[in-house]
């Protein structure tokens, strides 16, 4: 009986010291919050590597838990308290990452706010259930639409309006005449995409309805395939005299 009795004690004194109106458990749940942020933040940092260095998007997050990204997924979570009670486990989809909290803590309107707001975010902000980060890299985002609308770069390989890479080169809906390039709507050294020159069709029309265009960053060279010069500005892709 006396046994049982300082057995409940006992469990009462976790389960208090675990409550979030506990001043000290209270504190520790939000230096968590901010580090499941920053770990947010390492995830986007990671994502844009992982798509410049391969020219692909991660299919998952497992693709990022390696010693060139993020680590061990257990090392990702090291000095989190209590991480599969309070928070789900990390994911992506596209630009998203999966919203962390669980309702043990999410409840907490306070500790809510401050996950959701962008307080310790850069890279990454919340919308609508979710985490969403931003490329920051023109590259990267060029890239990212290019797979997005066309699916990932491969070898090139006589496979018509397939954007695809030869000998560091970017072909974006490359013809082929007996197994050579012999067309494209454009076509870079992938170090020279920021600032050119960029090979680009000289179908004008092309130039001001293809999507691809929009992501060239502004001030980059431009030479379509019949040798005449542009650059990209603010309103478009502008003749050079």
């Amino acid at each position: 009986m006396i046994k049982n009795f300082f057995i409940l004690i006992f469990s009462f004194q976790i389960l208090f010291a675990e409550s979030l109106d506990d001043f000290d458990y209270r504190q520790k749940i939000l230096l968590d919050v901010k580090r499941v942020i920053q770990n947010e933040e390492s995830i986007a940092r990671a994502y844009e590597q992982y798509l410049l260095t391969n020219y692909a998007v991660p299919a998952n997050i497992t693709a990022l838990y390696t010693s060139d990204y993020l680590g061990t997924n257990i090392e990702f979570i090291e000095g989190i308290t209590n991480f599969t009670t309070n928070f789900n486990a990390f994911s992506i989809s596209g630009n998203t990452i999966s919203y962390a909290l669980k309702t043990t803590i999410s409840e907490d309107l306070n500790i809510k706010a401050l996950y959701e707001s962008d307080t310790f975010r850069k890279k990454t902000y919340y919308r609508d259930d979710k985490v969403y980060f931003t490329l920051e890299d023109t590259f990267a985002r060029h890239l990212y639409d290019l797979i997005k609308a066309t699916g990932a770069l491969v070898s090139c390989a006589s496979v018509a309006n397939q954007n695809c890479i030869l000998n560091s080169h970017i072909y974006i809906k490359p013809t082929y005449s007996s197994g050579l390039i012999t067309d494209y709507l454009m076509a870079y050294h992938i170090d020279k995409f920021r600032t050119g020159p960029i090979i680009i069709t000289s179908n004008t029309s092309l130039q001001i309805s293809s999507d691809e265009f929009d992501t060239i960053p502004r001030g980059a060279l431009l030479y379509d395939t019949t040798g005449s010069k542009y650059v990209k500005t603010t309103s478009g892709i502008e003749v050079l005299k």
